[in-house]
């Protein structure tokens, strides 16, 4: 350990970190960052920068059960130097300087409620997120209508708990009580806004087509809900869709915290790859699929950055021009072909990005 401190010292005199991770003091950097380097070298896959959304990497995923010690069945999506034709399972990326916050996705009843593998579709906005430094958890659950005491916010929180102290490379996971993020859709955007609530320090909260009409029956103070997440936000939604519209109650302009909307003209499900949906329908609309990852991996990379990434986000979420090394392409900057496919397309016409950050307000057509 004494090595290892002296190693962060002299990264933060050197300027290796940015300079205001040292305004707390080295100590208190140390304990982020722990008392981890790499034991074998080529874990690190010569990656010489901080992944995020404009410098991303590759992707691994592995599978648990609670058989392996897992809470629940459940996929961990992780950053990873492995491309997809090494073969075998890609390892997690391990850097001495970087590590890497916790992303609790909660899926939504299925639309087939047969379909016990619906959690596994889940995969585009996981994918972009641990491409870009995240470590993104996924469980298969059961979803069930429940208030402020519902049993599903502790299974929520043992997730999370579990990915940051257990799991089998828990190490590499950024250990600051503020270093976590929520993210759901319909029922399990609801979910996640108690969770976010619960724990009282989360870094970010992503709501997709949450059916807030429907929790109005359980937890009749919606609004007191939104509001007490205390982080920043950011809420998608089907313009056409009257119980996931947040202005039909005023929910998203009375929430008092930064905050991002995101309207399209879509439907509940637009969010998943094509494919079988029984007997829910899929709007014309097909981007926005795509461009709800980018747009959630931009907003996470503006409020909620790994440590050392100094990629700075406009307010607007607009991918800011970067240049790539010749190692950098080769893991591929992202491209956002979901935000280009949507401008111009007449069947996405309608589809607006939104903000408020402090005394700063603002909207763009994204169609």
């Amino acid at each position: 350990m004494p090595d290892r401190r002296r190693f962060l010292r002299h990264a933060v005199t050197l300027g290796s970190l940015p300079a205001v991770l040292s305004l707390s003091g080295c100590e208190s950097l140390i304990d982020v960052l722990g008392g981890a380097c790499p034991e074998i070298p080529a874990d690190s896959g010569g990656i010489d920068w901080t992944p995020d959304v404009m410098h991303p990497v590759f992707f691994g995923l592995k599978d648990y059960t609670t058989a392996d010690g897992a809470p629940s069945t459940l996929r961990v999506f992780f950053p990873s130097h492995q491309t997809p034709f090494d073969g075998g399972a890609r390892s997690i990326l391990k850097t001495c300087l970087d590590r890497w916050p916790t992303v609790l996705f909660l899926h939504g009843q299925p639309p087939c409620l047969t379909d016990a593998s619906y959690y596994l579709r889940w995969r585009r906005i996981p994918e972009m997120l641990a491409r870009s430094g995240y470590v993104v958890v996924v469980p298969k659950y059961s979803p069930a209508l429940a208030g402020p005491d519902s049993p599903l916010i502790a299974f929520a929180n043992s997730l999370i708990d579990w990915t940051r102290t257990t799991w089998e490379h828990a190490r590499w996971v950024d250990k600051r009580p503020e270093a976590v993020a929520l993210i759901g859709h319909s029922f399990g955007a609801l979910l996640s806004a108690q969770v976010a609530r619960n724990r009282g320090n989360v870094g970010a909260f992503v709501g997709l087509s949450g059916a807030w009409d429907e929790l109005h029956g359980v937890d009749n103070d919606v609004p007191g809900l939104l509001a007490g997440i205390n982080a920043p936000s950011m809420f998608m939604w089907g313009n056409n869709l009257f119980f996931e519209d947040m202005d039909s109650h005023d929910l998203w302009k009375n929430i008092p915290n930064k905050k991002y909307a995101f309207e399209h003209p879509g439907e509940h499900l637009d969010y998943l790859p094509g494919g079988v949906q029984c007997d829910k329908p899929r709007g014309a609309c097909l981007p926005i699929e795509r461009v709800s990852a980018e747009l959630t991996t931009l907003f996470l990379q503006r409020v909620f950055p790994l440590v050392r990434s100094a990629t700075q986000i406009p307010i607007d979420l607009k991918p800011p021009s970067v240049i790539l090394s010749a190692k950098q392409q080769f893991y591929g900057g992202a491209d956002f072909t979901g935000l280009g496919a949507m401008e111009g397309n007449a069947a996405c016409k309608g589809a607006t990005l939104r903000w408020r950050d402090g005394t700063q307000e603002g909207s763009r057509a994204l169609a």
